[in-house]
């Protein structure tokens, strides 16, 4: 529908299936950064999936990829705001956030708050949004 109409921009989306029962999550990108999984350590990982071109183009063409997540990691996805600087490459800016190290078992308030402070979102250039999820253990019974 948008690529039929001139008057709108295509759009990145992310899209993500979390299978709480499998323990994983099944991400499928069109034109989105990739997300990040915060472990239980506190390190960053940046989900590597294969990126579709924005909706909108009139071109399809979406691979999902599916990887675990544990219960005690935390899934983040966020807008391109937070991460990108003017004049600098994606891929710093993206390395930048995988370079962090949060106290570790930090729950995904604490990530949010965290990654939010450690790159100055309060002074970006563009529109931050950021969700943070996580699975929660299931009692044994």
């Amino acid at each position: 529908v948008v690529a039929e109409d001139d008057a709108r921009r295509p759009a990145t989306c992310l899209l993500v299936r979390v299978d709480p029962a499998r323990g994983t999550a099944t991400f499928a990108s069109a034109g989105h950064l990739p997300p990040v999984v915060f472990g239980t350590d506190g390190s960053a990982e940046l989900v590597d999936l294969p990126v579709g071109p924005p909706l909108g183009t009139g071109v399809g063409g979406y691979e999902p990829t599916t990887r675990p997540l544990a219960p005690g990691e935390t899934l983040l996805v966020f807008t391109d705001g937070l991460v990108e600087r003017r004049g600098e490459d994606i891929d710093v800016s993206l390395a930048r956030l995988a370079a962090l190290r949060l106290p570790p078992d930090s729950g995904p308030e604490q990530v949010v708050e965290e990654v939010l402070h450690r790159l100055d979102a309060l002074h970006a250039e563009d529109d931050v949004a950021v969700l943070a999820a996580r699975i929660r253990a299931r009692p044994s019974s």
